[in-house]
């Protein structure tokens, strides 16, 4: 860090989110301060102005206050609409770098377009290579900060390599802390979604102690729900456990969880990292009523996408955790140059 007179000089950091990502911004923002006090250099954390104008021809212009020589951190996640919030993004960083910061990080608590990685049929496009392209090619973004992405290898599509935390320790405390607090470890059991999710937390079983079971799947089409073929593992008098990276209509999880309930468990619960809780062919709150209704005793997510108003209308049924304090601390440690291997630990 650059000295001057004996002392270390302030080094600015300052946070945008875009417009659905506010909140989280301000959260993260004050984790983020409370991390930097008492470490070396003088650290002064704020969060950024983004003023949006929207014209008559619908475009947007961005404008950011001050961040010559500055450390910008820009949060974004999926909020709706979609694709208007990446155009958002887009001119954000513009305008940032129109205003010569020192750095950029860039930090997708949920990446848009993450699910569409791949060409698995004649003609289609790709977005979930080409906005990291973009990001990388055409706006300079050099670090970026993924959490919990939908397939491990989406860090690869950067460059350089995105750095990622997972959701999973989260997960893995909130578990210990209520459920395994009053039930024994032997009458729960992890339940694997898919094989995608087996392989994904494939050390959850050990970390907690449980037994597991397997749902298995195919998918024959390109639907947004695959199809249940069979269970494998004791369920019988258990209390249940599924685990995900994300929540999109529900209906695969209000599946395995009738299945569940169908082989005798006990309760069903689901975690993810994402609740992403839309289907667009039912308003919200149906879909949060077909949740209510549905046979999972209890569903944990973070805010890493804006879910507030939507665990209102079912207090009893949707538990939020934080995403901010890790989210913060994963910042901190790239501002400071520390390892995040440590937060993967369980």
């Amino acid at each position: 860090m650059p000295r001057r007179k004996g002392k270390a000089m302030r080094t600015h950091v300052k946070l945008f989110g875009t417009s659905g990502t506010t909140k989280l911004a301000r959260q993260v923002m004050l984790e983020l301060e409370s991390r930097l006090e008492g470490q070396d250099g003088d650290h002064c954390v704020e969060l950024g102005d983004v003023r949006v104008s929207r014209f008559s021809n619908e475009n947007i212009e961005v404008q950011v206050d001050n961040v010559r020589d500055h450390i910008v951190v820009v949060l974004h996640t999926q909020a709706p609409p979609v694709s208007d919030g990446l155009v958002e993004l887009m001119a954000l960083l513009d305008a940032v770098n129109n205003a010569h910061p020192r750095q950029t990080f860039l930090v997708f608590p949920y990446m848009p377009y993450a699910r569409s990685d791949r060409k698995n049929r004649p003609r289609i496009s790709v977005l979930g290579q080409r906005l990291p392209e973009i990001l990388n090619k055409v706006l300079g973004v050099r670090r970026v900060l993924l959490v919990e992405p939908h397939d491990p290898h989406l860090k690869q599509y950067f460059l350089p390599t995105a750095d990622e935390i997972p959701g999973t320790p989260l997960m893995v405390q909130h578990i210990r802390n209520s459920l395994l607090k009053t039930c024994k470890a032997d009458d729960c059991v992890l339940v694997f979604a898919d094989a995608g999710a087996a392989k994904r937390y494939e050390e959850l079983p050990f970390a907690l102690g449980l037994h597991r079971a397997y749902i298995h799947k195919s998918r024959t089409d390109h639907t947004e729900t695959p199809t249940v073929r069979a269970l494998t593992g004791e369920v019988q008098g258990k209390h249940c456990i599924l685990v995900d990276d994300e929540i999109l209509t529900g209906n695969t999880v209000l599946k395995d969880a009738q299945l569940l309930k169908e082989a005798g468990a006990a309760t069903v619960r689901m975690y993810a990292t994402h609740a992403v809780l839309m289907d667009q062919k039912m308003s919200t709150e149906a879909l949060i009523k077909k949740l209510v209704d549905s046979p999972v005793d209890e569903f944990v997510v973070t805010d890493t996408i804006p879910v507030e108003l939507k665990a209102a209308m079912a207090p009893d049924r949707i538990t939020v955790l934080p995403a901010a304090p890790f989210i913060g601390e994963a910042i901190k440690r790239m501002l400071l140059g520390e390892s995040l291997s440590e937060l993967h630990h369980i």
